[in-house]
């Protein structure tokens, strides 16, 4: 029997590569909408400016990168 282990996704960094002025869809599946929300208030309070939002989508939330 073989145990593997779960990758854990760098939230934070994830949202730090994209490009300040557009926007991308991150799949629920693959990332929790709370962990993105949270770690976009915490980006938020160092400085950068990021918007998200489920509205409309099913199983994404569209990430926004203002500044």
């Amino acid at each position: 029997m073989e145990i593997t282990r779960a990758r854990k996704v760098k939230v934070q960094k994830m949202l730090l590569s994209i490009p300040a002025g557009s926007e991308e869809k991150i799949k629920v599946k693959y990332v929790k909408a709370c962990s993105i929300r949270s770690a976009i208030r915490q980006l938020n309070q160092k400085g950068y400016f990021f918007e998200a939002t489920e509205r409309g989508l099913v199983d994404e939330v569209k990430v926004k990168r203002i500044k």
